[in-house]
């Protein structure tokens, strides 16, 4: 299965790896878990705390 890629130079949605010669991210969340092992460090990076 092949995911959305977004380009970081034009942003617009491909499924290659490249487009506008620069690379691409990808536009989906990582996985949601209850059981969040680094979400309190995530959240003090944030300023959340």
């Amino acid at each position: 299965m092949k995911l959305i890629k977004k380009c970081v130079k034009c942003s617009s949605f491909t499924l290659k790896p490249t487009h506008c010669s620069e690379s691409t991210i990808s536009v989906h969340p990582a996985k949601f878990s209850i059981e969040d092992k680094y979400g309190e460090y995530r959240r003090k990076a944030k300023g959340f705390y």
